[in-house]
């Protein structure tokens, strides 16, 4: 039985107690404490975003000196207002909601949803106006579903592919400077509605006029991905801005544990908005499925590229709808389960094979369309992955480490997870740490259960003991390595994706899939290891032992996949016959 967290709740003569079955009591601290950290940090708030503004009012005018343009000092200026205006009015809500005293817990729990929901359509509209970096500031909060409550997330989902488009002058402005000839000179036709907008760039539909030599493109169409061109503007700022504002919570607040999120963003913002770097990704992962693709043992399809600049690249179209498009999928005859699968098999051949991740990939950034060659593609369908501007390369002790780690949080390996935690993410507060990267709660883990459905019950205390370890929270992603950071962001958003297609609950699949792809890494890296001992110290029956050990590991899982896909294959089939 699961030793389950305290929150002790006080509102007037009200005091009531709720369970929040996370972690074991040993990890518990009782809310008045967390509370107090709370309300002192909202509190605060205003005061910070205050101060902030008028100090960013004060570089304004520095900045009038060093820049050219003075309308470039007054957008920054009014951006800055924008985004301290409204901190203010959310510390503001939050301090009135908290404060008050309310008849039961349940009265105070509908408040405080109803403040997150307020809360969270103001900094949406806020982005939205903002746009740039704030707008990759929204998505990485619509997915920090182990930190955030469930309104911030799902309010901000929307901007993960609904952002506002560039004008048709910018655009051809663009062209002339960047690529030095006209929209007209290139294309016979461009259609001028973007057919997707995303936060750092927008995609057009066209039709080259010289196809000369690129016998692959379907009729000369072409998707032609544009960047926003005010990013050169403003995104510098932006950035500057961001980091202005987590330095000063940082210097109210000690504890707050947060500003890794700033430098995270310096670091992978400038490489999103390099197209050429994007095709230097794109054309290495697509060589690390080479093999795979030749022998049709995936159905991941890359876009060819057809040239790129920094701020415009054009590529191969691909006709298809997102990944989550149940609707699409049952017109096309496609199994969302087998569309999960494939997906999960991607991912974790780049992560726990290849240490070369896409690290954005929701759902507007993975494609599904039906098999461009049916009778040599492995499914009915390919899987077409979009965006490739940003990729971290994960270092081989780092891989093999994260591969044991998943391999102790299927089997519920308490020793592993804690080994393997210290190794990966460099803390000993291992129950809190699995219970972010798996998104489930200790007891599931400890059980061997993460094959089993996440209720929305579930995901709610998840939600709700993120806040009440908000420090401890803050604590490990301050020590975590950036890689690990955006590799917890990945799980996240394949989560999400994996729980939308599954509409029949079967989450078996995806754990066996993620085990076999785990014990693949780890079986080759200790075959690596011990022929490496042979060569060296020669043979002995412990090494023969582990090198035996790793291999049944590895072969047992995959007798497993394929003994569960063989029996639910039959099972469908006996079913439908009925």
């Amino acid at each position: 039985m699961l030793n389950q967290g305290r929150i002790l709740l006080r509102h007037g003569n009200v005091v009531s107690k709720s369970r929040l079955p996370i972690l074991p009591r040993s990890y518990t601290t009782e809310v008045h404490k967390s509370s107090s950290l709370f309300r002192r940090i909202v509190i605060g708030a205003g005061t910070v975003t205050l101060a902030s503004t008028a100090t960013i009012g004060i570089g304004g005018t520095l900045l009038y000196n060093t820049n050219d343009r003075f309308r470039h000092v007054t957008n920054a200026l009014e951006r800055c207002s924008i985004a301290g205006t409204v901190g203010a009015k959310v510390a503001y809500d939050y301090q009135r909601t908290l404060s008050k005293q309310y008849k039961s817990e349940e009265a105070y729990e509908d408040a405080k949803r109803a403040c997150h929901k307020r809360c969270a359509d103001r900094v949406l509209r806020a982005i939205q106006r903002l746009g740039g970096v704030y707008v990759k500031l929204g998505q990485h909060i619509s997915v920090m579903h182990y930190l955030l409550p469930n309104e911030w997330c799902q309010t901000m989902r929307v901007l993960q592919d609904r952002c506002d488009p560039t004008s048709p002058e910018d655009i051809q402005a663009l062209f002339i400077s960047d690529y030095g000839m006209s929209i007209e000179d290139l294309f016979e036709e461009f259609d001028w509605n973007p057919i997707g907008v995303a936060s750092l760039a927008q995609v057009h539909r066209a039709k080259l006029k010289n196809t000369e030599g690129k016998d692959w493109i379907e009729d000369g169409w072409v998707a032609v991905k544009i960047q926003h061109p005010n990013l050169d503007d403003y995104c510098q700022i932006d950035m500057d801005t961001v980091s202005f504002l987590f330095e000063i919570i940082k210097k109210v607040f000690p504890d707050f544990g947060f500003e890794w999120f700033a430098e995270e963003m310096r670091e992978s913002i400038p490489k999103e908005l390099d197209f050429i770097h994007e095709t230097q990704n794109a054309s290495k992962v697509e060589s690390n499925f080479a093999e795979d693709a030749a022998s049709y043992k995936t159905s991941l399809v890359i876009p060819r590229v057809v040239w790129a600049k920094r701020r415009i690249m054009c590529m191969e179209f691909i006709a298809g709808s997102r990944v989550d498009d149940l609707e699409y999928m049952k017109k096309h005859n496609i199994d969302p389960k087998e569309v999960s699968a494939e997906l999960t098999r991607v991912f974790s051949e780049m992560i726990f094979l290849h240490g070369f991740v896409h690290c954005d990939p929701h759902p507007g950034n993975v494609f599904i369309r039906p098999a461009k060659d049916p009778k040599h593609s492995k499914c009915n369908f390919d899987l077409v992955l979009l965006d490739h501007g940003l990729y971290r390369e994960l270092p081989e002790d780092l891989r093999s480490n994260y591969a044991h780690l998943w391999t102790s949080l299927i089997k519920g390996d308490e020793e592993g997870i804690k080994e393997y935690s210290h190794r990966v993410g460099g803390t000993d507060v291992y129950q809190l740490f699995a219970c972010m990267l798996t998104g489930r709660e200790w007891e599931k883990i400890e059980k061997s259960d993460l094959n089993s459905l996440r209720e929305t019950e579930e995901v709610g205390r998840i939600s709700e003991g993120a806040m009440e370890y908000l420090t401890e929270v803050a604590d490990i992603l301050g020590k975590l390595p950036r890689t690990v950071l955006l590799l917890l962001k990945t799980n996240d958003l394949l989560r999400h994706v994996d729980e939308k297609l599954n509409v029949v609950a079967d989450d078996r699949i995806t754990y066996v899939i993620m085990g076999s792809y785990c014990s693949k890494a780890v079986w080759f890296d200790t075959k690596k290891y011990i022929l490496h001992k042979i060569r060296s110290v020669g043979f002995s029956f412990s090494l023969f032992k582990q090198l035996f050990v790793a291999w049944w590991q590895y072969e047992s899982l995959v007798y497993a996949l394929w003994f569960y896909q063989f029996t639910t294959r039959w099972t469908e089939k006996l079913i439908s016959l009925k």
